[in-house]
């Protein structure tokens, strides 16, 4: 790789401007794992962070994308090899840190799981952070002991993106 692609956003006054540009290897943070992204999804978040008055990226430029799957293409950390499919999502990914709008990432090893077994690229970004979220959520409802039979799940917030997809997610188990 010698350049590559990357959606970044700056500040120029009380103006925030989004444009493609290329980069390479060394623009990008020094992180354990160097990941050739193929997909991000978008999140309400990485609408926030391109408005004038957000709370959420401190210094300008940034890549946004606070979500990303794809390739390990290098490591510093044994838990990741070239080849392996992996997400990443959250933690400081596309507002303190480089996000996924972009062909590469350089990521800290501990924001990263491995691809889920049955799950591909493409899907666990249709999925993104908002899925993850629901999922996690319903998770540990059922690790309490909720079950279908105990009567209807309140969702709050049903119209966003965590609250649509815990859901669909709660319907397909049998939940009302």
């Amino acid at each position: 790789m010698t350049t590559f692609q990357a959606y970044k956003i700056d500040k120029d006054g009380d103006t925030v401007k989004g444009r493609l540009e290329d980069l390479s290897a060394k623009d990008l943070p020094s992180s354990d794992v160097l990941i050739k992204v193929h997909y991000s999804s978008v999140n309400f978040k990485d609408g926030m962070v391109s408005q004038p008055d957000n709370a959420l990226v401190k210094d300008y430029p940034i890549i946004p994308g606070i979500d990303l799957a794809g390739e390990v293409v290098r490591s510093r950390d044994d838990r990741f090899k070239e080849g392996d499919q992996v997400i990443a999502t959250s933690y400081e990914i596309g507002v303190s840190h480089d996000g996924g709008f972009s062909q590469y990432a350089s990521i800290p090893a501990d924001w990263i799981v491995p691809l889920p077994d049955g799950l591909t690229l493409e899907e666990s970004m249709i999925y993104g952070t908002a899925g993850f979220t629901a999922a996690l959520s319903v998770y540990r409802l059922e690790q309490n002991g909720l079950t279908p039979d105990q009567g209807p799940v309140l969702v709050t917030g049903a119209t966003g993106g965590v609250g649509s997809m815990a859901v669909a997610m709660l319907a397909k188990r049998g939940y009302t």
